[in-house]
């Protein structure tokens, strides 16, 4: 059986490594997620999911996405735009 006994440099190297590694991987992640926006526009809607206006009105109108409308203002929420992208994900 084979024990590693690190040295007090083995074991900074060791812990700064995954710092670095942990903070690159959720780092971007956790500043897109805060500074993102929580309602979306039919346009930015239309960028996110790379589709015409009259796609994402056929969307709302098949009940595919969920939406908030006062008056006229239509407003989509992103975790419902998020997932359905996840939904019609191709593995």
């Amino acid at each position: 059986m084979n024990v590693f006994i690190p040295t007090k440099e083995d074991l900074e190297d060791i812990i700064s490594r995954k710092v670095k590694e942990t903070v690159n991987e959720v780092l971007p992640g956790a500043i897109r997620k805060a500074t993102r926006k929580e309602w979306l526009t039919t346009d930015e809607v239309m960028e996110m999911l790379q589709c015409s206006r009259r796609h994402v009105q056929y969307l709302r109108d098949s009940k595919q996405l969920p939406y908030s409308q006062n008056g006229r203002t239509i407003r989509y929420h992103i975790q419902d735009v998020e997932a359905f992208l996840n939904r019609h994900k191709v593995e």
